[in-house]
């Protein structure tokens, strides 16, 4: 009896993936931005952001 189970392949699709500076400049016309996570924060400065 012939294997009626869906067929699995090791090949994988390509993932789309945007290049990042298009993505920045896309996000720029819609008004949006991405969060600057990178950016490196003082105590201080810490503590001030997050003061209640």
């Amino acid at each position: 009896m012939p294997n009626t189970a869906t067929k699995t392949t090791d090949e994988r699709k390509p993932k789309f993936t945007p290049n990042m500076e298009n993505y920045k400049v896309s996000l720029s016309y819609e008004g949006l931005s991405l969060k600057k996570g990178n950016e490196r924060k003082s105590i201080a400065d810490l503590k001030r952001q997050y003061a209640r």
